[in-house]
């Protein structure tokens, strides 16, 4: 089975190492690089194939967020998982908007950090529990101006009724198996309409899917 490459970006020298050693405990992920700064990141990704990214937020030369985005805009790009000492909703929404398909604290269990690079790896969520409950609002809040009705949203992107649906179940932490007992339709239905979803929303994932329909005012849910 072919090795996940991650790349380790972090100013914190124990940091890098630290993170190393957990990764290395999973033999079905290698680590090619450790970058010290976003800047140093994102110049390897250039060059070398990454499949996951494990970015700081709070860097020198270049911060996480930027790094994010310019990453992100390299074509077939790496999935990027923010790990960071802060689970503060100022730094949650602007890396998540980025491009960012996870989002971990620092203090997460190593079995939790391995799974994360997995689940972004496949393209699904990783959001630490200290933090996913406040995903939604928190990104609501961050994009309360939109001036756009949601309806008008809605008929523009040509999001059909079911995948609102779909889209709130999502909102409430429901998986794939769950949402198709709770609708009663097949789990290969529900991860059709998750693909349209996604090819309308333009994103890869269901964090992404989420961040974009919170911002667009589709789901919201109460804070956890």
């Amino acid at each position: 089975m072919e090795q996940i490459k991650v790349l380790i970006v972090d100013d914190e020298p124990l940091i890098r190492h630290a993170l190393g050693t957990i990764l290395a405990t999973d033999h079905g992920i290698v680590t090619v690089f450790s970058a010290e700064n976003g800047k140093q990141a994102v110049e390897y990704c250039s060059d070398n194939a990454v499949d996951v990214v494990l970015m700081d937020l709070q860097m020198p030369i270049m911060d996480g967020v930027s790094a994010t985005h310019a990453i992100k805009s390299i074509k077939d790009s790496p999935a990027v998982l923010a790990i960071t000492a802060f689970s503060s909703d100022e730094y949650l929404v602007p890396v998540l908007t980025a491009g960012a398909s996870g989002y971990l604290v620092k203090d997460s269990e190593p079995g939790e950090i391995i799974n994360a690079v997995h689940a972004v790896h496949q393209g699904t969520a990783a959001i630490s529990p200290s933090v996913s409950s406040d995903l939604i609002s928190a990104v609501r809040e961050a994009y309360a101006d939109n001036s756009q009705a949601v309806e008008d949203l809605i008929y523009d992107l040509g999001i059909t009724n079911r995948e609102i649906q779909i889209l709130k179940l999502l909102a409430k932490g429901l998986n794939n198996t769950e949402i198709s007992k709770t609708l009663g339709i097949t789990e290969t239905t529900v991860k059709t309409h998750m693909a349209k979803i996604f090819a309308k929303l333009d994103v890869r994932d269901r964090v992404q899917a989420l961040v974009a329909a919170a911002r667009m005012g589709i789901v919201e849910i109460p804070k956890g």
